[in-house]
């Protein structure tokens, strides 16, 4: 599973190891994209204190993943956007002044979302991505073509990104991952499943509260990796965003 806030323990399915089939991209392509920080790390290169991802939904509000933030003070976070390459110095930097954190959240990640709040908006380069909403049914549809975006694990050997990755996916059935992970973790009332079905290419630790996109709009937030077997490579779970749209709708204001 996809681990990367301080403190988090007592998770389902298994840790997220590599991500494969990725492949470099850049915050012009996706200026949505958001690393964010510890504020005191945000000067210490050569990753810029990055430990999380998230989505610019307006110029003031990053949605990301509650496991991300549920152990920090909102004083101790930052958020980055424009910065493709996390040891250089560009883009723009923000604090964050509130964090809400879906009031039922659990330490089995369900509801994993969050909604964080910056200082002062982001410029308008760096242009907001819309929620799905409930009328989104067509993008979780299975075969769906998607994109997740973070700077998370390259490989085996844990290796951090430093530049920007991306990995071409496909919305698995939600019967899929039900069979594999026959706890009961998966919900697919709150939670959404997708892998790349030749490569295996998932997301992995580092890449938490980050972007799974279709259409055009932000569908999930990467939350966890579920188990596999020989059919079917790693799913990544990611937090269902149309189940929980009005919810952010509401933080957004």
């Amino acid at each position: 599973m996809v681990l990367a806030g301080a403190g988090f323990a007592v998770l389902p399915a298994h840790p997220a190891q590599a991500v494969v089939g990725g492949h470099n991209t850049s915050t012009a392509a996706a200026p949505w994209t958001v690393a964010i920080n510890l504020w005191r790390q945000t000067d210490s290169y050569p990753r810029s204190g990055q430990f999380c991802g998230g989505t610019l939904v307006t110029p003031r509000k990053v949605v990301t993943a509650a496991h991300c933030v549920v152990d920090e003070a909102p004083t101790d976070l930052g958020a980055v956007v424009g910065r493709t390459d996390l040891r250089r110095h560009e883009g723009r930097l923000r604090k964050v002044t509130k964090v809400w954190i879906h009031p039922r959240f659990g330490r089995h990640l369900e509801n994993d979302v969050a909604v964080l709040t910056l200082d002062k908006p982001m410029p308008p380069q760096y242009t907001p991505l819309p929620l799905a909403t409930g009328a989104d049914t067509g993008l979780y549809r299975p075969g769906t073509g998607a994109r997740v975006h973070g700077w998370g694990l390259l490989d085996y050997e844990d290796r951090m990104a430093n530049v920007l990755q991306a990995a071409n996916l496909r919305v698995l059935p939600d019967r899929t991952c039900q069979r594999l992970n026959p706890g009961g973790d998966f919900d697919p009332k709150m939670h959404a499943c997708a892998n790349d079905p030749v490569t295996g290419a998932h997301h992995a630790e580092g890449d938490s509260g980050g972007p799974l996109v279709a259409g055009g709009k932000l569908i999930g937030i990467v939350s966890w990796l579920a188990n596999s077997d020989t059919a079917t490579p790693t799913p990544g779970v990611y937090t269902r965003v149309a189940a929980f749209s009005r919810e952010i709708s509401r933080q957004l204001r």
